[in-house]
């Protein structure tokens, strides 16, 4: 599990494709389809949907080679949690006016 700066991409191993990019804190939409471009995560954005501040909480769960770190989503601000900026991808883009 890696630690994350404010505004910094988070590089997420997934089973399959995404379902979401994350950057750590809430930032703007720009700002983080900015970092995301900068990354090399996505050449525009037309196949994400709008930012969305949310928080994040490390879990384990145990896996094949020990126990795994996953990242959980949560609406509200909570004991361990930290501000998370996702990016919805496909089916999970959330639609709407970006300001």
């Amino acid at each position: 599990m890696s630690r994350y700066e404010d505004g910094q991409y988070m590089n997420l191993t997934w089973d399959g494709t995404p379902d979401a990019y994350y950057i750590m804190g809430h930032v703007s939409h720009f700002r983080g389809v900015e970092t995301l471009i900068d990354e090399g995560v996505i050449e525009d954005d037309s196949r994400i949907g709008q930012a969305e501040h949310k928080y994040g909480r490390w879990s384990m769960e145990p896996g094949e080679n020990g126990n795994q770190h996953f990242l959980r989503e949560y609406c509200n601000p909570g004991r361990g949690h930290f501000k998370i900026t996702v990016f919805g991808v496909g089916i999970f883009a959330k639609k709407g006016n970006v300001t």
